[in-house]
């Protein structure tokens, strides 16, 4: 039985989509577009689509509003924004469209069918990439709206579907990553599932094409068909039966043809829920229904956390506004909302930081081999000697930290803090029993031997692959040096992932090798991970960190992620520290962040004397 609406809903409706055409307008920069919404869409159908011809935006009612009541959505404002993030990120990702996507009037007429989807799969990413330059703080609606992303499934069972939807959850997943929406660590599961399907180096092969197709100008439709034909030839796929078209597909010109004949998704009935290891499924062995459930249930998973991250911080902003008054007229209660702000928003880095260094370290081997892909060798007399010389180095260096020791009290001496000042004349006021104490003390006191704690990184990203057997002998001589002087260290290598070397406060046997071939470099999360392991920014006495990498982080995003991590360890009172490798006794280019210590080594056994020299300058400067 259908519902008649009430005249109230009507113009609550109205009104809606008035505001939404106002919206979308604001987000795709135009000013033609028509928005409109499809109230009695049903379920299975896209939580949204552009059509190019009639520059119109359509939202799926049910999916898009969630059964929120459209009297109360109003996307103009922020805070309306932020109370319904999952639908301002549908509009967003269809603003992306509206402004980037430019398909011709005849595209897709000389094209083959598979090329043309695999086309308009990588304009996903794309255009999200492209909202994000013109709009950065689009990135949390995005997020957001991500559970309403659709894998569709493939209408056989063959080898070749199955590689097909791989490849495409690659790309909704690492694609976007690349785009700055997602982070790496969010998609993983999905991730080890399309490798093991597509094999390392077709992955390698497909993530470097929608990284080209990334850099592809507005407008540019014959680069993105090559690009697209190119993703067509690494995936083997011929048949349009195996190629689903994506949801979005029914938005674009007449003439694409979309999956299953009228671009519809369909239905993945039998993925499953399950969030733990990802299953090693091979293709060839005919499983190919199995392995399709397991990867929409990954991507599903994956989909759903992420969903929950952009939701539940549109949610903390909004609180944060609810609660921050005016600046002009700060009060005792907004100081207070602002510390805790401060400590919630550092509590909640520390255990991203404890999360990462659990994820990195959990499996680690003592003897410090972690990595499958490299081997350990005996260490040389000469890294022994560079070791020997470089823990005398440290020791020279008299790591020392003065201990701050606040007291507060009731009475003087001390400096008056207002805020406390202002707490005691309340509770006076009050007759309350005074339990302020706007005196506060600093004492500063020598430590004999201060603990020192480093950590070490390495970068094995593609762009290092020149000075892999110079890495693997710092890592280990500057591990074996700390270890001289009763310090603590751990060492990871980063590149698409970060991987254990040596567990904190191990010291490693062999030296590790290294393979560096990665496409990118996931700096941050190296950086989580020896915070996490080794209490850098929470911990006590001399903390370091030495990096080894040429800085220049491929990944969109990574580099303002980088300095502000960089950023933030050194406000903390870690040294960082940045070997600035010569090639071939020429300058590399290296890029430092703002706040590191650079470090020129053009030999190794300069290492030693520069670590003392720079050491000494650095700590005695704090």
């Amino acid at each position: 039985m259908t519902r008649t609406e009430s005249p109230v809903e009507t113009v609550a409706q109205t009104l809606l989509v008035v505001r939404l055409n106002r919206g979308v307008n604001l987000l795709a920069g135009r000013d033609d577009l028509i928005a409109s919404v499809k109230w009695d869409a049903d379920a299975d159908e896209p939580p949204a689509w552009f059509t190019h011809a009639r520059g119109e935006v359509t939202l799926n009612g049910p999916v898009a509003l969630d059964g929120a009541d459209p009297a109360e959505i109003n996307p103009l404002t922020p805070d309306g924004r932020r109370r319904h993030p999952v639908l301002v990120g549908l509009l967003c990702h269809e603003a992306g469209h509206a402004h980037s996507t430019h398909w011709d009037e005849g595209f897709g007429e000389e094209v083959p069918v598979v090329v043309v989807r695999a086309a308009v799969l990588l304009e996903e990413p794309r255009i999200e990439h492209r909202q994000l330059q013109r709009r950065p703080g689009d990135r949390l609606f995005l997020r957001a709206a991500s559970q309403r992303i659709i894998l569709p499934g493939a209408t056989t069972a063959s080898a070749a579907a199955t590689r097909w939807q791989a490849a495409q959850a690659a790309l909704l997943t690492a694609g976007r990553v690349d785009a700055g929406v997602l982070d790496t660590a969010e998609v993983r599961k999905v991730l080890t599932l399309c490798r093991k399907t597509l094999g390392r180096r077709d992955f390698n092969r497909l993530c470097a094409v929608w990284r080209e197709a990334l850099a592809v100008a507005d407008g540019d439709v014959p680069g993105l068909v090559d690009l697209a034909a190119r993703w067509v030839e690494i995936v083997g796929v011929d048949d349009p039966a195996d190629a689903p078209a994506p949801a979005c597909a029914r938005g674009v010109p007449d003439g694409i043809p979309a999956g299953g004949g009228d671009g519809e998704p369909e239905e993945d009935e039998g993925a499953g829920d399950d969030t733990g290891d990802a299953p090693s499924i091979d293709p060839g062995e005919q499983d190919g229904g199995a392995l399709a459930e397991a990867l929409a249930g990954a991507f599903r998973d994956a989909m759903t956390v992420v969903a929950e991250r952009g939701s539940a911080q549109a949610t903390a902003e909004l609180r944060e506004d609810e609660d921050r008054a005016p600046a002009e007229n700060t009060s005792l209660r907004d100081r207070h909302t602002e510390e805790r702000e401060a400590k919630e928003r550092e509590a909640k880095e520390r255990e991203a930081a404890e999360e990462q260094a659990e994820l990195v370290f959990h499996g680690y081997s003592a003897d410090g081999a972690t990595d499958p892909r490299a081997a350990t060798r005996p260490p040389t007399d000469e890294e022994r000697t560079l070791a020997r010389r470089t823990g005398k180095a440290l020791r020279r260096a008299q790591l020392r930290e003065r201990a701050r020791i606040v007291t507060t009290s009731q009475v003087p001496p001390g400096r008056l803090m207002g805020r406390e000042a202002m707490l005691a004349a309340a509770q006076r006021a009050r007759s309350a029993p005074v339990t302020a104490r706007p005196f506060r003390q600093v004492t500063r006191r020598d430590t004999p031997e201060p603990p020192l704690t480093v950590g070490i990184a390495v970068d094995i990203s593609g762009s290092m692959t020149w000075a892999t057997e110079t890495m693997a002998s710092v890592a280990w001589l500057v591990a074996h040096a700390v270890d001289q002087v009763g310090g603590s260290s751990a060492t990871v290598a980063f590149g698409e992932e970060v991987t254990a070397i040596t567990w904190p406060g191990v010291t490693p046997v062999k030296v590790q090798t290294f393979i560096a071939d990665d496409g990118c470099e996931v700096f941050t999360d190296a950086m989580r991970a020896l915070d996490g392991g080794l209490r850098l920014t929470s911990g006590d006495g001399a903390r370091l960190v030495f990096v080894v990498s040429d800085g220049h982080f491929v990944a969109p995003g990574e580099k303002k992620r980088a300095a502000a991590m960089v950023e933030r360890l050194v406000e903390h009172g870690v040294v960082m520290l940045w070997l600035d490798l010569h090639r071939d006794g020429r300058l590399s280019g290296t890029i430092v962040p703002s706040g590191a210590v650079p470090i020129p080594v053009v030999d190794v056994a300069d290492i030693p004397q520069q670590v003392e020299t720079i050491l000494v300058r650095a700590l005695r400067a704090r």
